[in-house]
């Protein structure tokens, strides 16, 4: 056994670069090293504990209990709880060095104060709690498979929207859901319905613009108390198309929503309500009165990502339907990923649909497609896979779609309006890629 070398006298060790409380005492009990921080817990100084006897001290209240007694007649790693005389409360840990005889020769302790330890405790079970609480809502995220009903939600975007459906689906608080037509505000408003403590009861969705005047509110109410309140009572009812009503309707619905009743509220709507507020098309205290939570869903053409996967997910499902065995050509691919889809999801499913059935073979082609949505033959981007990664196969598209509207129109505000995005992007796009290509894109 190898001869331990400790000595007391020596002018530099490294236990001076600590700045916590170390102590080492021989095995009579005489402290013979300290550190800076030694005795602070205990209201004294390093340099009153120098050279002194740990049971003097234990004997004075210093140090209660001493641990250096336990680890002599243990032999082995001793951890307690000691009281300072200020009533602090210290964790120390005694260490046993033994000689080559197998005696304990010195005894290191260090200690720390218990509130510290018990704050860094509270911080570690709030930091476990929110992690539990994140992969809590990152699993149930993906156990919606993050889309809806023939609605694909990949996209940042979307995930953020879904997030907060999931969010207000606990919370039971009216909700505005804002989008284009077919970008899926029905199918998120019957997703927080699912998934609200509200899904054994009824789901009734009213088209509001569709309801003359004349008889709103009786539909709300009904002649015998068997209105749309009624039936959607306990449960969810979604006030479609609110952006449409007239003033004596948002008036009457007012009224309604005003009265007792037990239904969630889901208001949607395909433009800004406070935009309709601002302009004085939209009252506002029934905007108030609704709008506590909203979810904007964006349109297809502003989420690349969700297209490139609604594509394969309507393509995987009409095969299944038809019993067929149907892949797009590369070039129609590319074609889907640059129109405007203005009708969004319904739309791209209708046009897939009809190009799948008009199509003879097993691969579907440009000239499958219905006329309207046929490129003209300068237009085709003609590009293969090729192994590319999807954001590359987007820049690529990009580019094609701005050379062809750079030819169609005469100005970067006329190109702005078509492709759905501000002038200021168009003239960036254009440099960007005209520093790609070494020259002005023309």
């Amino acid at each position: 056994m190898n001869t331990l070398f400790l000595l007391p006298n020596t002018d530099e060790e490294i236990i001076d670069t600590y700045d916590e409380d170390i102590i080492v005492t021989t095995r009579e009990g005489r402290i013979i090293k300290v550190s800076p921080c030694s005795g602070e817990p205990y209201g004294v100084t390093p340099e009153e504990l120098l050279g002194k006897s740990i049971y003097d001290l234990e004997a004075a209240g210093i140090f209660s209990p001493a641990i250096t007694p336990l680890v002599l007649e243990q032999k082995k790693k001793v951890v307690l709880r000691q009281d300072t005389p200020s009533g602090r409360k210290v964790l120390i840990t005694g260490i046993p060095l033994f000689n080559d005889k197998g005696d304990v020769e010195f005894v290191v302790s260090y200690s720390y104060d218990m509130s510290q330890l018990m704050v860094m405790k509270e911080y570690l079970e709030n930091l476990e709690s929110e992690m539990s609480k994140v992969k809590g809502e990152l699993a149930h995220l993906r156990s919606q498979q993050l889309h809806i009903e023939g609605c694909v939600m990949e996209s940042p975007s979307s995930s953020r929207a879904l997030q907060t459906a999931a969010k207000m689906a606990q919370l039971d608080v009216p909700v505005v859901i804002q989008g284009e037509p077919g970008t899926g505000k029905t199918a998120l408003a019957k997703f927080i319905h699912s998934q609200s403590s509200r899904r054994d009861a009824a789901f009734i969705e009213v088209h509001c613009s569709a309801i003359p005047e004349s008889i709103f509110e009786i539909s709300f109410g009904g002649l015998d108390g068997e209105g749309y309140m009624s039936l959607a009572a306990g449960g969810t009812l979604v006030l479609n198309e609110i952006d449409q009503l007239s003033a004596a309707s948002q008036a009457a619905l007012f009224k309604i929503l005003q009265q007792p009743h037990t239904a969630r509220v889901i208001a949607i709507s395909t433009t800004s309500i406070e935009e309709a507020v601002t302009d004085g098309r939209f009252r506002e205290d029934l905007f108030y009165l609704l709008h506590l939570a909203s979810i904007e869903l964006k349109p297809l053409r502003g989420r690349p990502d969700d297209l490139d996967q609604a594509i394969s997910r309507f393509l995987a499902e009409l095969n299944t339907n038809y019993c067929q065995q149907k892949t797009l050509t590369d070039d129609l691919y590319f074609h889907f990923l640059q129109l405007s889809w203005k009708g969004n999801f319904r739309e791209l499913r209708n046009v897939l649909e009809r190009s799948f059935i008009e199509s003879e073979s097993s691969l579907i082609t440009l000239d499958d497609l219905p006329i309207a949505y046929q490129p003209d033959s300068d237009e085709r981007i003609g590009f293969e896979l090729n192994g590319q990664t999807l954001p590359h196969i987007l820049e690529s598209v990009e580019k094609k779609v701005l050379l062809n509207a750079q030819k169609r129109y005469r100005t970067t505000t006329e190109m702005a309006n078509i492709l759905g995005i501000s002038q200021p992007s168009v003239v960036r796009k254009l440099k960007k890629y005209a520093n790609t290509t070494g020259g002005k894109m023309t």
